[in-house]
Parts: C-alpha cells; sequence; structure tokens
C-alpha cells in the first residue's frame, strides 16, 4: 500500500526497541526486556563534563544480548545539573561528582541500523528526546519485520501512545517515492508487528 503517509496505531516492538535503544539515562536498555551490560565500542569515545555531552565516533556499536544498535556518530546530550553550593562528599564517585544529569536527548547520525533476530530499522539520522519520549528517524527510513516492509522519508515514534506515523516529501498518486508497505498476509508475525495489528491511513 502507497500513500503520503502511513500510521501504525499499536506499533511493533520494534518501535518501542527502539525507543529503548535511543533513549534513557543509566542504566539503559536496548534489547526487549534486557537488563544485561551494555558493551559499546567505537573508533574514539569522549566525555565533556563541562558541556554534557558524551560521543562515540567512527563504526560506533551498542550490544545488549541480541540486540544491536549502529552508527558512524552516537551522541548523548544530559541535562546540567542546577549550580550546588556544596562541595562534593569525601570519596565520591566521578557520578556524583559530574556536572551532569539526566539524559536530554540522543543522538545517531550516519547508516543507522537498530537490529534484533526479527527485527530490523535502518535510517540515516535517529534522535529520542526524553522530554517528549519521541523518536524521530529520518533519510531512506526503512522498517522489516520479517517479510514485511515500510519504506519512508522519516520514520516518528511516539512512545508512550505506541504510535509511528511513516512519512515521505514525495505527494500525489503515481509519484516515485512516496510512503509504501508490503505485507505478507500468510506470514505470522508478532502481535503488534507491522501488518499485524497495524492500520495504514493514506494521505493522512
Amino acid at each position: 500500500m502507497a500513500g503520503r503517509s502511513m500510521r501504525f496505531v499499536g506499533t511493533s516492538a520494534l518501535a518501542l526497541v527502539v525507543a529503548g535503544a535511543l533513549a534513557g539515562s543509566a542504566p539503559a536498555q536496548i534489547a526487549p526486556g534486557g537488563n544485561g551490560p551494555i558493551d559499546i565500542t567505537s573508533d574514539t569515545g569522549d566525555f565533556s563534563n563541562a558541556t554534557c555531552v558524551s560521543t562515540w565516533s567512527g563504526s560506533a556499536e551498542a550490544l545488549q544480548g541480541n540486540a544491536r544498535l549502529r552508527a558512524d556518530v552516537i551522541k548523548a546530550f544530559l541535562k546540567p545539573k542546577a549550580p550546588s553550593t556544596k562541595p562534593p562528599p569525601a570519596g565520591a564517585t566521578p557520578a556524583q561528582q559530574s556536572n551532569c544529569g539526566e539524559t536530554d536527548r540522543i543522538e545517531a547520525d550516519g547508516n543507522v541500523f537498530y537490529q534484533t533476530p526479527d527485527q530490523l530499522a535502518r535510517g540515516d539520522h535517529a534522535v529520542y528526546t526524553a522530554d517528549s519520549d519521541l523518536i524521530v528517524m529520518t533519510g531512506d527510513v526503512v522498517v522489516l519485520q520479517g517479510k514485511n516492509i515500510v519504506r519512508g522519508d522519516r520514520l516518528t515514534i511516539h512512545v508512550k501512545d505506541k504510535v509511528a506515523l511513516m512519512e515521505s516529501s514525495a505527494k500525489g498518486r503515481g509519484t516515485p517515492g512516496r510512503v509504501r508497505g508490503v505485507f505478507y498476509p500468510n506470514q505470522q508475525p508478532q502481535p503488534g508487528a507491522p501488518g499485524s495489528t497495524a492500520s495504514a491511513a493514506s494521505g493522512h
């Protein structure tokens, strides 16, 4: 089904797990129901306590269980803490001495992939904003669940409402590049996955 936009109500676990992959303060979660350690690798990694920005550059990859988040660069932007007039307690850990608090947003740039054994989302850029609980993935976005596939320019995931919206700048019947979904009715996807409980609204 092709159209200008496509909305999924009761969106797939993929959308929620992408939220977990891009969002939140430590301990983070990128695997479905995962609470194990997250192994992050990249060519370089640094954290600035002055700007409250953590940057993982060069084939950055985060693994937790059987879930994987990859991008050229992954950045975490933390909210600065209110200035304290009290000195840190003796023996304070680096975290206690940090000027930075909760996560403001997470950005993944360049060849962004999020993958579990049966689900995959990819795009050029992804941003999770903590206050709005919103994920936006842009740039040749593809979402896969088994054989089911949805393509577009921009994927917006409202995490709390469990609703995802795929959009494209291409308009009008027959115009190349509009939102496109291909679903296989005989496939047995997991509940809530694209192609099962999803409802599409062409021309939204």
